[in-house]
């Protein structure tokens, strides 16, 4: 149970260190698709006993086919949920949380820094910020308890 409760602490931190990264996959995913999939209408379907399937209709239908094999275009997609699913869940979670406990987050694990800087940033005592730092990923195990769920 120990071993279980210090895992999930540790994909928490993993995910706040890679929340920049995720906005930026987002956004290049995005690019991606836009250069893709130019003025397409994507739409996926799911008959009952069936795979699903994915249609493309637009004026540039060829030009897109001969670029991308439509799977291709349902995985960027699904990777951008992904992404845009653990940024926006880290936004709801952070905003509960105390002033000074989302300083600590966006110094800490947005910006990188080392708990001495992010003591010397926040005024307080590098203990301190310790018995902040178990306060927040306690807060956040909750809060995230969705995205723990994705590894």
């Amino acid at each position: 149970m120990k071993r279980e409760r210090i895992d999930k602490k540790r994909a928490i931190e993993n995910y706040l260190r890679h929340y920049n990264s995720y906005k930026v996959g987002i956004a290049n995913i995005q690019q991606q698709l836009d250069w893709i999939l130019p003025s397409v209408t994507a739409v996926y379907s799911a008959d009952a006993g069936s795979s699903g399937t994915f249609n493309i209709k637009s004026k540039v239908e060829d030009t897109v086919l001969d670029r991308l094999e439509s799977r291709q275009a349902l995985d960027l997609k699904e990777d951008m949920e992904m992404y845009k699913l653990i940024v926006n869940s880290i936004d709801r979670a952070i905003s509960r949380l105390e002033k000074n406990e989302r300083t600590f987050v966006e110094e800490r694990y947005f910006k990188l820094k080392p708990m001495i800087q992010v003591a010397a940033v926040m005024g307080y005592h590098e203990k301190h910020v310790h018995r902040i730092r178990n306060i927040v990923i306690d807060k956040l195990m909750i809060g995230l308890s969705n995205i723990l769920k994705l590894d």
